[in-house]
Formats: structure tokens, C-alpha cells, sequence
């Protein structure tokens, strides 16, 4: 799914709320619905195909942990063990954490509650997901080569950061979805020739509450 279709899956949404609210005034009740919001997010990383399956699923579960909770279906005093379970099975499946130099082609990155750096000098980066939930996360690509097809890399911050360093030599393309956070792209093009061929890095954006940055 694209973003453009991302977004105007949103927009639909929230115009038909504001609709359902002038007959049965569901914002009145906006308290007890609000993890619906986490819950879409969270299916809308596991559509897009490069997005990180693990924060989609996170993003779900906690989503469902609060709805379950303001419903009274899920008693209140067992919420916090609940996301500590979440946690933990999060930090077992997930690539969390440190300090790593590396060669992958294809890169999938998930922090929570902890920071990544990492150096990859791959030779034929083909792009992957980073994800930073209550954490960040420092992706340093300045010695790697971009494969001759490009590369796609889906980033996520969530309560948390993404720091992303490119060469100057690789053109970016950035797109992505803002809620209630934001991305900002300082990397600068310093391109060869017009017959020259132009490494085209494509980053697709999602930030809830979080920040991206791409700089050289």
C-alpha cells in the first residue's frame, strides 16, 4: 500500500467519524476509543511491504491492551504485567540494541526502550526497515553502495528517534506519513555528470510522536 493511499485511507476515516459524531456523538467517547488510532497504525505498517513487522505488531498489541482496558474486558491491574510479557517477547524476536558493523544488503532493525548504532558498508544496500519505539536508533550508510536497481528503506519512530547518515553522492527521496511528529531531510546531492548513473536512495517516513532525520 502506498503512502498517498495511506493517507487517504486516513482522511476517509476521520471524515466518516466526523459524520457518525452529528448523529451519535462519538467523540464524547473519544477516552475509551483512542487505541483504535494504535491499532490502525499498527495495520497499516504490516501492509506495507518493507515496513517493520515487528513494530506494526507492537503498535497492535498495546492498541489492544488499552481498548481491551477502557472496554473493562481487560482488568486494569493486569495491564502492566501484560505489556511487560509484550515487552519481553519483543526483546527475545527482535534485533535490539548496541553497536554493530556489517555488510547486509537488506537491513531490519527494531529498538525498543534501547539505542542502535550501527555502520553498514555493504557493497549492494537494497534498503529494510528501522524501527524506534521508546528508543533510537543511528544508521550510518557513508561507506556502503546503493545496489543498481536502488534501494527502498522504511523507517518508524514512535516515541523515539531515527538518525539517518547518507553519502553525498546518493540522491534521497523521502515520503511518509507525520502523526504528531516529523521528519526532516538535511542529506545534500552532490551528483557527478549527467551521464553519470544517479543512486537513488527512496525512505518512506512514518512518525507517531517521533522524529526522522536524513543529513550527510
Amino acid at each position: 500500500m502506498s503512502n498517498r493511499s495511506i493517507i487517504g485511507l486516513l482522511l476517509i476515516v476521520l471524515g466518516a467519524a466526523f459524520i457518525l459524531n452529528n448523529y451519535f456523538d462519538i467523540f464524547d467517547s473519544f477516552g475509551s476509543w483512542w487505541p483504535l488510532l494504535l491499532i490502525l497504525i499498527g495495520l497499516v505498517q504490516l501492509l506495507k511491504r518493507a515496513s517493520s513487522v515487528f513494530g506494526g505488531l507492537l503498535l497492535i498489541a498495546v492498541g489492544l491492551l488499552f481498548l481491551g482496558k477502557n472496554l473493562n474486558f481487560i482488568p486494569g491491574r493486569l495491564i502492566f504485567p501484560l505489556i511487560l510479557i509484550c515487552i519481553g517477547l519483543f526483546f527475545i524476536f527482535s534485533r535490539i540494541g548496541g553497536t554493530r558493523q556489517e555488510n547486509a544488503d537488506y537491513i531490519r532493525y527494531f529498538t525498543l526502550f534501547s539505542g542502535l548504532e550501527t555502520n553498514n558498508q555493504s557493497q549492494n544496500f537494497k534498503g529494510g526497515s528501522v524501527a524506534a519505539v521508546f528508543g533510537g536508533s543511528e544508521i550510518d550508510l557513508r561507506e556502503a553502495r546503493l545496489s543498481d536497481q536502488g534501494a527502498v528503506l522504511e523507517l518508524t519512530a514512535m516515541f523515539g528517534g531515527v538518525d539517518l547518515i547518507v553519502p553525498k553522492h546518493w540522491k534521497v527521496e523521502v515520503s511518509g506519513m507525520p502523526i504528531f511528529g516529523g521528519w526532516e531531510n538535511k542529506a545534500v546531492y552532490e551528483g557527478g555528470s549527467a551521464d553519470d548513473h544517479v543512486q537513488v536512495l527512496k525512505v518512506n517516513c512514518t512518525a507517531v510522536f517521533g522524529g526522522i532525520t536524513i543529513r550527510n
